[in-house]
């Protein structure tokens, strides 16, 4: 008989293969985090012209406010962490209407990895340019950036499509600062790149499971505000502005992936050295020889992922002090 983990790490197999799209950067808590972060540390004018921009989003009554938020002090600050996890809830749309405000290359820029030894000739190596091209949609998270940024300055711009790019911005400054969504591994075994992550197979705790989704779970799994609460002033705790000075001075978009990327190479992968096998190796023998994350693996993630959470919501407050002062 299969013992109980066994079975769990089988379970969580079939499930990780049914889901075919690209998994979003941190969860839905990693994203309210790091805005309630950004939110404390608006300017006071800054957060009145946020809060009546989002009241013109299109999607405002379906996805950024409750009935539960009628009487909160905290109103204006969840529809704010609401707008962070915007662009994830429409992923999967419910209708066309939802569709057209899907992008799913927006949500990252895969800089190669490339194993030691691999025919470059053989990869198929995604588009990395990072200025957004006159005339043409964007093509990942940095160019993305930069369209919403030019959207939100743009007085012709209407406050709805103002609000889609502010919730956007949001979301992408989150992104940008978890290490796989800045970089894939390309191998003989990924000619096409391990999609940041999504198709690298590892075992925690005995539970199979992608390296994508195992960090973007490093700030817990989905809480209430009462839980993001709490672990907000965790992480600012531990990680406060002042101890930030030299990284908050980095503004290019392009800059802070090339710090997730220098993170994703070194430590994600540990080099190169990490284990792990393809998503068919894991079919093939039912995760049989998925390897287990080496030990402390887990204790130096999460120290990452805190650090990355918390500089991502002091840039976002700075950007948005910034464009809306």
């Amino acid at each position: 008989m299969r013992s109980l983990n066994s079975r769990l790490a089988l379970l969580t197999l079939l499930i990780l293969l049914a889901t075919a799209h690209r998994a979003s950067a941190w969860n839905l808590t990693g994203h309210e985090v790091i805005a309630e972060i950004a939110w404390k540390d608006l300017k006071p004018a800054v957060r009145e012209k946020i809060t009546a921009i989002l009241k013109e989003h299109p999607h405002f009554k379906t996805y950024l406010i409750t009935e539960d938020d009628a009487e909160s002090p905290d109103q204006a600050m969840h529809i704010f962490m609401r707008a962070s996890i915007w662009p994830d809830l429409v992923r999967t749309p419910r209708g066309n209407k939802e569709a057209n405000y899907h992008h799913g290359n927006w949500h990252y820029i895969d800089f190669p990895i490339i194993a030691e030894g691999t025919d470059r000739a053989a990869l198929e190596l995604p588009p990395t340019e990072e200025k957004l091209q006159a005339d043409k949609p964007p093509e990942n998270a940095v160019q993305a950036m930069q369209y919403c940024l030019q959207q939100l300055k743009n007085p012709d711009t209407s406050t709805a499509d103002k609000a889609v790019a502010l919730a956007w911005l949001e979301h992408l400054v989150g992104d940008l600062h978890q290490p796989l969504h800045a970089a894939s591994r390309f191998t003989a075994a990924y000619p096409k790149g391990d999609r940041g992550g999504n198709l690298f197979m590892v075992k925690f705790h005995g539970v199979i499971t992608n390296l994508h989704l195992f960090w973007d779970e490093r700030l817990g799994g989905y809480m209430s505000f009462k839980l993001v609460d709490a672990v907000t002033a965790k992480v600012a705790e531990a990680h406060p502005r002042a101890s930030f000075e030299k990284e908050i001075s980095i503004t290019a978009f392009g800059d802070w992936a090339a710090e997730s990327f220098a993170l994703a190479r070194d430590v994600v992968y540990a080099g190169g050295k990490l284990p792990g096998v393809t998503k068919e190796a894991s079919i093939a023998d039912k995760g049989e020889t998925t390897p287990e994350l080496p030990e402390k693996y887990e204790e130096t993630a999460n120290q990452i992922a805190q650090t990355r959470a918390a500089l991502a919501g002091y840039r976002l407050a700075d950007l948005l002090n910034k464009t809306l002062e």
